[in-house]
């Protein structure tokens, strides 16, 4: 089989799982709607209030959703004893590896566009002109996220406490990625032009860069393993 052929194939069939159960991104949805009502009537509403805490809500949001979601990415394939199928494709495992990525990649991004009108409507927030660069920072932080998560999954599915080890696993090392997307989301609310917070932006690209690399790289061992 191709290498791009397979991570098409299994990218495509995750998104087409998750659309036919829609048990991720359910409970996904509910898990980011209790923390937004709960940061919503736990601060006040005023305008100097929002632009400070509201980087943090939606990434706090977004960190613990991506949690759920991603924690289940290889799931599916040790219930149906489908691990060792992987292991035998005449491709390089990073294909695989790929393939996940990418499929999660795509779902958190859905998750993303739809928690967006939460925010502005919970928060009152005017979001019209910083859209564009509040999708792009959205987009940047969570291939970093996708990346992470999607190793870390494949490291910890087998693991019994599977639960407890892919949060303590993946959230010390996406610390960066959270401050540089609190930091680039605080400077787009803010109307801040675009150069005053661009380098955070660019700091993102480069541990998406990293992440990627190095994913691709160690996960045909975590497979093998």
């Amino acid at each position: 089989m191709h290498f791009f052929s397979v991570i098409r194939w299994i990218a495509w069939k995750d998104l087409l799982s998750e659309y036919r159960n829609r048990e991720n991104i359910s409970s996904m949805f509910f898990f980011a709607l209790n923390v937004i009502l709960i940061f919503s009537f736990s601060f006040s509403l005023d305008p100097v209030t929002i632009k400070e805490i509201m980087p943090g809500i939606i990434w706090v949001a977004f960190g613990f959703t991506a949690i759920i979601g991603l924690g289940k990415s290889f799931l599916i394939e040790v219930n149906n004893d489908c691990m060792e199928y992987f292991q035998t494709l005449p491709v390089p495992k990073g294909a695989i590896y790929l393939g996940k990525f990418l499929g999660n990649l795509l779902f958190m991004l859905t998750v993303e566009v739809i928690l967006f009108p939460l925010f502005v409507l919970f928060f009152n927030l005017d979001i019209l002109d910083q859209l564009l660069p509040l999708l792009l920072i959205s987009a940047v932080a969570t291939i970093g996220l996708s990346a992470l998560g999607t190793l870390f999954s494949a490291l910890t599915v087998q693991v019994r406490a599977r639960e407890v080890m892919f949060p303590i696993l993946l959230l010390p090392l996406s610390v960066p990625i959270f401050i540089g997307a609190v930091e680039a989301t605080r400077g787009a609310l803010s109307g801040d032009a675009f150069s005053m917070y661009s380098h955070w932006i660019e700091l993102l690209l480069v541990f998406d860069v990293i992440f990627v690399i190095v994913s691709f790289w160690i996960f045909e061992f975590i497979l093998d393993y």
